[in-house]
């Protein structure tokens, strides 16, 4: 529900802010003060084409902001939610700031959103029944929703769209396992090559981590036993004197000095002593058991290169080789099982096939119970709308191909004269006409739709007296399940309102004021009556008050 709107300098607008109650609410004022400005302005926050020449003179832009409430506006949450826009409050925040140069900006509580967001937003809270281009019952996703909604048929609506998506995910599996077959054999023949080869390598965990390190260890093996030698020459007792021996040596004279002094350096070198001759037995041991192997060196190698080359062919590191067996054995079961699985796919299709048509006939039935329903209803309101030649007509044409919408695809026709072939919504000439067909239609599914807010723009085009009186009534009738804005220049209709607007227009400026009960006496005295208002006129608009108060 819209409970503010704020318009700043747009076109003849400075600025108007206006607080709106729930029910139902008139618009009114003199021939040519703008009294659809708050119309206008709501369409441009639905994301309606802005051009620069919109915005006023008081600035370099427009500015205009709608709040909304969230309580009952299910799909609303559920499309922020969607866009990771912020819905945890009550309300939610709609503006849209229009430039002389540049493009417009429009943002959803404070977040940045294109056009097209704002538009498939604001679908979601309400409704214009004015423009061709802003009126959800043009189209036809709308008006299936409206029939199934009218039918009591939405469930089975939505069982039959998912019963549709199995199918058809059934359908899409067959048809890559067949485009598969075709080369099925060639490919099944060279996976049984690659496992082959990879059998036959027989790689093993780790095995190419353990081979490096040997392989390392073999390739040195005489300059490492060299050095070894070395080593353990230079530090082992010999005749010059060095090393070990004289290392032992120096101990033995620090042993006979009496000075304390020397203590630390006694221990330092008893230290030393023991981690030489450690040393020395490491070296003994590494030449007792090491030896160059050229054999295993030269298998090792051969080893190596065999594990090289294969990983090369498959373009993967010598690691990946053992996963990629496994992936390749996998995906020559499933080949070779892929006849077997058409025939259980071809199965399950046709068994989703029959539960799809299935659903989707009973939906078609019920679909027809309820366009004849919706038909003599929206007849009976058009008729007491002055529109007694005019027929709804809703056409269920059969799909050519099946669809998740079910077997027929639902249109909502309308010829206005006796004799006249029924058209689509959009083909209607008269905004007029088109808004009490549309008013027909909302009356006729009240407590389906999930709009919360509907707004109505030259409903009252060409009728008057009793025909506007009705009217009135039913916008009034429809304002107790949405919230109803209706702009109007007939008493009839104004009277019906919960609040009553007035828009008024001087020299500079124009503005718009919540009118008070005398304020509205006065203002539809006015409407009936024309410039001079007079005791009888207003007795007249007092008397059309009461009596709506009284419904």
């Amino acid at each position: 529900m819209l409970t503010h709107l704020s318009i700043k300098n747009l076109a003849v607008v400075d600025s108007i802010s206006i607080e709106i109650a729930p029910g139902m609410t008139v618009v009114t004022g003199e021939t040519g003060v703008g009294k659809s400005l708050v119309v206008d302005g709501l369409a441009l926050l639905m994301g309606q084409r802005a051009e620069s020449h919109l915005v006023g003179q008081a600035s370099n832009k427009a500015e205009l902001c709608g709040i909304f409430l969230l309580d009952q506006a299910p799909l609303a949450r559920a499309w922020l939610a969607e866009h990771d826009v912020d819905n945890s409050d009550s309300e939610v925040v709609v503006r849209r700031v229009i430039n002389t140069e540049g493009p417009s900006r429009a943002f959803i509580n404070g977040t940045p959103m294109t056009l097209a967001q704002l538009k498939s937003f604001s679908e979601s809270l309400l409704d214009i029944h004015a423009q061709h281009e802003h009126q959800a019952l043009l189209k036809r996703d709308s008006q299936r929703q409206l029939l199934d909604e009218f039918a009591a048929v939405t469930p089975l609506a939505e069982n039959v769209a998912a019963l549709f998506e199995a199918w058809s995910a059934l359908q899409a599996k067959q048809s890559a396992l067949i485009a598969s077959q075709k080369d099925r054999a060639d490919r099944i023949g060279f996976l049984e090559y690659q496992l082959e080869e990879l059998t036959k390598l027989d790689l093993q965990p780790g095995e190419v981590s353990a081979l490096d390190t040997e392989l390392l260890q073999l390739a040195n093996a005489d300059e490492n036993l060299s050095f070894a030698q070395q080593a353990q020459r230079l530090i082992s007792e010999d005749d010059t004197g060095g090393g070990l021996g004289a290392l032992q040596s120096a101990r033995l004279a620090l042993g006979k000095v009496t000075d304390p002094n020397l203590g630390a350096a006694r221990d330092q070198l008893d230290q030393s002593l023991l981690q030489i001759e450690e040393l020395n037995r490491d070296l003994l041991r590494y030449l007792d058991v090491s030896q160059a192997d050229p054999q295993r060196l030269q298998w090792v190698e051969h080893r190596m290169q065999q594990i090289h080359d294969i990983s090369r062919k498959h373009r993967c590191p010598p690691e990946q080789l053992i996963a990629l067996h496994a992936t390749l054995s996998d995906e020559l079961a499933q080949l070779s099982d892929s006849d077997a699985a058409v025939e259980t796919l071809s199965d399950d299709i046709q068994t989703a096939k029959n539960n799809w048509e299935a659903e989707a006939t009973r939906l078609s039935k019920k679909r027809a119970k309820g366009k004849a329903k919706i038909e003599t209803a929206v007849k009976n309101l058009l008729t007491q709308m002055g529109m007694s030649n005019a027929r709804l007509e809703v056409s269920l044409a059969p799909y050519a191909q099946p669809s998740r919408f079910g077997q027929e695809e639902t249109t909502f026709l309308i010829a206005t004269n006796p004799g006249q072939t029924p058209q689509p919504l959009n083909k209607i000439a008269s905004g007029g006409e088109l808004s009490r067909i549309s008013l027909a239609i909302q009356v006729a599914t009240l407590g389906t739709s999930a709009v919360g807010t509907i707004i109505f723009d030259e409903v009252d085009v060409g009728i008057g007296g009793g025909v506007a009186q009705t009217v009135g009534a039913l916008l009034r009738t429809l304002s107790a399940q949405a919230q109803v804005l209706c702009v109007t220049h007939l008493g009839q209709v104004a009277a019906q309102g919960h609040n009553h607007f007035k828009v008024t227009k001087d020299a500079n400026a124009t503005a718009i004021e919540l009118l008070s009960d005398s304020g509205r006496v006065a203002e539809i005295a006015r409407m009936l009556s024309g410039i001079e208002i007079t005791k009888k006129s207003l007795a007249h608009a007092r008397e059309m008050m009461m009596t709506a108060q009284a419904i």
